[in-house]
């Protein structure tokens, strides 16, 4: 909190307010009230945005999650236009976390990334920890683990670099390393991390702390197949006993855990977790995951009878999750609208630093949208088209033989070659619903909301044989005589069981087999399963 003029009383209201968020509800509200008193006679803005936070932060910790977004959404509208980027960046950390939990990716990704530029903008480090970390969770429920190791890592940084965080948060982020390394084969880096995480664990003990090592160790000796130790540590994990906040703390991760019993045959073990994980099964969502686990149980079995009554069960589930996710997609478009209009107070608060925004968000040779944007663009179109059961076209596109263009022009004429095709990519975005991004290198990606397979393909070719008449002379090129690039399209509309990287890997496996047939043309895709066969084609 940046210097303010507040009288010694006022701060000790502050002192208590932060005390007690966590602590008494009461004796907090007690003094927000007091504080809005002040405030109120006062005009001070920023006490006005201060208590909001607090309420809108308690509402939160208590489980009310739509009055918290509601109040932390006003919250800011004092917040930013006070320039108190510290609450800002928080308010907006737990607005994430809110979205997270209803279900809502697509603004808790939003939440989170605004909160963290400003972080990065304002050197906050702890709340650029905090929000690493939750966007590293993010993309381990989306299966991304490559960009959740990215984020852990510079967890890491900020650590190295002397930052104090308690011992909660750091177990949290050495455990999800372990989960993303196993699940990446790097088995290495997975037990280098486990053996960090067992000295958290020593100097920190405590049951919840022990049950997740004893999980993690049980996934990554199953990963490298040393049984012994697998069993050692499903030992250790039945003999502890659980209370029903470790349980509750640990459900996503005893899940999985359940899973990996089922899978070996320890199918007592397995049923003695799932009747303790029951006890928690206090909603939709909690409910549905117990169901998909007795699913797999009857399946494994051969029990169909059952296997049909927890299908039916599952079924009913879902539509009552359905009609709740409903009401918070509902709930939150106002959120968004809210959202947005702070978004514009800020832009009017930070015109100073705008060239900063826009260095970190685009590329410095070609004025792109880097990376780190696409990542926030293409997921924000990705959950648009799931929601609204639109089209959605994902383009990667290269340059043919940039390498050996570079290695014989030069680098300066390298830079120049890549200036000129991304200008041509960048006039698609005359075109509405198309963003594009330099990706990396000699890599571009386009984004075509809601165009048909058709229009998309008409675009691709007329892209192609723009960048082809730059007739820009490439004599070291297999695939013609000039600059040309090679294209691979995926067009689908996302169901529930999709992700955006899905559709940038099929993008990607497209790409892929138009260059092993010759570079130099485009293809598009709209089935999974077809390109999928991609990694077993032969040149033609």
């Amino acid at each position: 909190m940046q210097e303010r003029n507040i009288p010694q009383h006022v701060r000790d209201w502050m002192h208590e307010i932060e005390k007690n968020v966590m602590a008494d509800n009461d004796r907090m509200v007690e003094f927000c009230d007091k504080l809005d008193q002040y405030a109120n006679e006062n005009d001070d803005t920023f006490l006005k945005g201060y208590s909001l936070f607090y309420r809108g932060f308690n509402k939160y910790l208590n489980a009310q999650l739509e009055q918290g977004m509601e109040v932390l959404s006003r919250a800011l509208d004092y917040l930013i236009s006070t320039e108190s980027w510290e609450l800002v960046a928080n308010a907006y950390n737990s607005m994430g976390n809110i979205s997270d939990f209803q279900g809502d990716i697509s603004l808790a990704i939003d939440c989170y990334l605004k909160g963290l530029s400003l972080a990065i903008e304002y050197n906050i480090a702890k709340m650029e920890y905090n929000l690493r970390s939750n966007i590293a969770n993010v993309y381990i429920g989306l299966g991304s683990y490559e960009n959740a190791v990215a984020m852990l890592l510079d967890c890491e940084r900020l650590l190295e670099n002397g930052l104090t965080v308690p011992a909660g948060p750091i177990l949290a982020t050495t455990a999800n390393l372990i989960n993303c390394y196993t699940h990446l084969g790097k088995t290495d880096k997975a037990e280098e991390a486990l053996d960090a995480l067992r000295k958290i664990c020593k100097d920190n003990p405590s049951n919840l702390h022990t049950l997740l090592l004893c999980i993690l160790e049980s996934q990554l000796y199953h990963a490298i197949g040393n049984n012994e130790a697998l069993d050692t540590a499903i030992a250790t994990l039945d003999k502890l006993k659980l209370s029903n906040i470790d349980v509750f703390d640990a459900f996503n991760e005893l899940s999985l855990h359940a899973q990996l019993l089922l899978e070996i045959g320890k199918i007592e073990e397995f049923k003695a977790l799932v009747k303790r994980l029951e006890e928690q099964a206090e909603s939709p969502n909690v409910e549905k995951k117990l169901l998909d686990l007795q699913m797999k149980y009857y399946r494994k079995i051969g029990d169909h009878d059952k296997l049909a009554e927890k299908a039916l069960k599952f079924y009913e589930v879902s539509e009552q999750r359905e009609q709740e996710r409903n009401k918070i997609v509902s709930h939150n478009i106002i959120t968004r609208m809210r959202l947005d209009e702070e978004a514009h107070k800020r832009q009017e608060v930070e015109k100073s630093n705008l060239l900063l925004k826009q260095k970190s968000e685009h590329d410095a040779l070609t004025g792109m949208n880097n990376r780190y944007k696409l990542n926030e663009l293409a997921e924000l179109a990705f959950h648009k088209a799931q929601l609204n059961g639109t089209p959605l076209t994902v383009e990667i596109l290269d340059i043919d033989c940039y390498k050996e263009y570079n290695d014989n022009y030069g680098h300066q004429a390298g830079d120049d070659c890549l200036v000129r095709v991304a200008d041509a990519i960048r006039s698609l975005e005359e075109y509405n619903g198309i963003c594009t991004a330099r990706y990396g290198g000699d890599e571009f990606v386009i984004i075509y909301e809601e165009y048909s397979k058709k229009d998309v393909e008409r675009m691709a070719q007329r892209l192609h044989n723009k960048i082809y008449d730059l007739n820009i002379e490439h004599n070291f090129s297999t695939a013609s005589d000039r600059v040309s690039i090679s294209q691979g399209l995926f067009h689908h509309i996302p169901n529930d069981s999709n992700k955006i990287w899905d559709f940038l890997y099929c993008a990607d496996m497209v790409l892929y087999g138009v260059k092993k047939r010759g570079k130099n043309n485009y293809r598009l895709d709209t089935s999974f399963e077809v390109v999928a066969q991609y990694n077993n084609t032969s040149p033609q």
